[in-house]
């Protein structure tokens, strides 16, 4: 039988989808920005009824949603505690149902909120939904390379934000994330992460990857400061993705078969 998947990226003013067919190599795609004055579901209830690449039944959906993230350490999450956890970190989601997605490989679980209107939605659509933040597969990804004695502060771009993160021995050392839409705030966050996680200019590095206008002259300016300053190469991570290079690294990086 045809095994079909759709995988549904909920970006910060854009929905993304690709309709994968028993792994079939050129996956469809296609993406439509979202309307202002209109919620997230009624967005999406929209596409649905418009894009032909959603005509046709995907009884399974990975579903990525740029949404606020915790993370907690494996060894110290109960799943009963999830909403606890994640309404201390934040706050104005206490109605909003808590998922959870747990990191073993990172020893880490990531904690995130999605709306009841948005999953009634998207289960109205799909037989089996599957969620997941649109960072997780960039964090696994990087998080297995993090290894040495040589520290990396990696800064990734997308949906008009800018996400901070470090590991050490495999385990996260520091996650934030900020807005990204002016490059001199960004520079002031990729510097200011570096001095507070004690990183030395001289020995360890910065990698910025990911889509902002601000890249080169951010590149350019913290080599003033960094010399082991580094623009990751999207397409050499995407190596073997299925994914056409349009869509964001997270994309790309979920479809190679990053572990979770």
């Amino acid at each position: 039988m045809t095994q079909k998947r759709m995988i549904v990226r909920i970006g910060h003013n854009m929905l993304s989808f690709l309709s994968l067919e028993n792994g079939k190599a050129q996956p469809a795609h296609a993406s439509i920005d979202m309307k202002s004055g209109i919620s997230v579901p009624a967005n999406l209830r929209e596409a649905f009824k418009t894009l032909p690449l959603l005509e046709g039944q995907h009884p399974t959906a990975t579903v990525m949603t740029d949404t606020a993230t915790t993370l907690v350490p494996d060894e110290e999450f109960a799943p009963e505690d999830a909403g606890v956890l994640f309404d201390h970190a934040f706050s104005g989601h206490q109605q909003e149902p808590k998922l959870y997605t747990e990191m073993p490989r990172l020893h880490a679980v990531a904690v995130f909120a999605v709306s009841k209107d948005l999953q009634t939605v998207l289960s109205d659509r799909f037989s089996q939904v599957e969620y997941m933040p649109v960072c997780l597969p960039v964090w696994q990804h990087f998080g297995q390379r993090a290894d040495g004695a040589r520290q990396c502060l990696y800064g990734y771009f997308h949906d008009d934000k800018l996400d901070l993160f470090a590991f050490s021995k495999h385990r996260f050392k520091f996650c934030n994330v900020f807005s990204a839409t002016h490059s001199h705030d960004a520079l002031y966050y990729l510097l200011s992460a570096f001095t507070q996680l004690g990183m030395k200019a001289d020995r360890d590095e910065v990698m910025l990857m990911g889509v902002t206008p601000h890249l080169k002259w951010l590149a350019d300016n913290l080599t003033r400061y960094i010399s082991r300053t580094t623009v990751c190469d999207t397409e050499a991570v995407a190596a073997g993705s299925s994914a056409p290079l349009a869509f964001p690294l997270d994309t790309h990086l979920l479809l190679t078969g990053s572990p979770l």
